[in-house]
């Protein structure tokens, strides 16, 4: 999901050419529609934990490789192709990543301006998008237990060893799939809670605006 697909921000009013608040609320039901539709898609959670794999995958190999510097001789020629193979995957998918962090912040911008112009009872009661919310917050907890998992594994490796580690590559493979798979889930869960979040803040607002009309 791309800054470009989504649903431009609403006019400012000087430049609105709306002939009715009808008009304008049947515009902004389908802009608020698609931006949590896009926010909140499933493809785009799937997205994120695959670009999340590469980031690791890459983090393997840039392990790999200074271990095969560590070793010297015609170890050189290994580390020079899995730190080749460590760019090659972990550059494109922190920028995959960085680029969906900056759509994300985007798409919840023009939420809210979509939402600032005006209140619709009826459709706005459909914006809670509990479904979707429940997906992301439950699917999200998974890599949070990977991660726990992971990190668990390895300080009871450690409890338990009897020597001193030879080096310290196990920390680095720890550390490389205990932190992204946390990222990952804590990226989800927070995500979740944003949107439901600004539907609390939303509805706030309509019962303050009902409340006003009533004096």
């Amino acid at each position: 999901m791309g800054i470009a697909k989504l649903p431009p921000p609403p006019p400012p009013w000087h430049l609105s050419t709306w002939p009715t608040r009808e008009a304008m609320l049947a515009d902004r039901s389908r802009a608020l529609d698609a931006l949590i539709r896009k926010t909140l898609s499933p493809g785009r959670l799937l997205l994120t934990w695959l670009l999340t794999c590469v980031f690791v995958l890459g983090w393997t190999f840039a392990v790999l490789g200074l271990q095969s510097v560590v070793e010297g001789g015609i170890s050189y020629v290994y580390a020079a192709a899995f730190l080749i193979l460590a760019a090659g995957a972990a550059i494109p998918s922190l920028l995959g990543i960085r680029a969906g962090l900056r759509t994300g912040k985007e798409a919840r911008r023009r939420l809210r301006l979509w939402a600032a112009l005006d209140r619709d009872a009826v459709h706005d009661a459909g914006l809670r998008a509990g479904g979707r919310v429940w997906f992301w917050l439950l699917m999200s907890l998974l890599p949070c237990a990977g991660a726990l998992a992971v990190g668990g594994a390895f300080v009871a490796e450690l409890v338990t060893a009897t020597g001193a580690p030879k080096d310290g590559s196990s920390l680095a493979y720890a550390w490389g799939l205990t932190a992204p798979l946390a990222a990952a889930g804590a990226y989800g869960v927070a995500t979740a809670l944003t949107h439901r979040r600004w539907f609390r803040s939303l509805n706030s607002l309509d019962g303050g605006a009902r409340a006003g009309g009533g004096r």
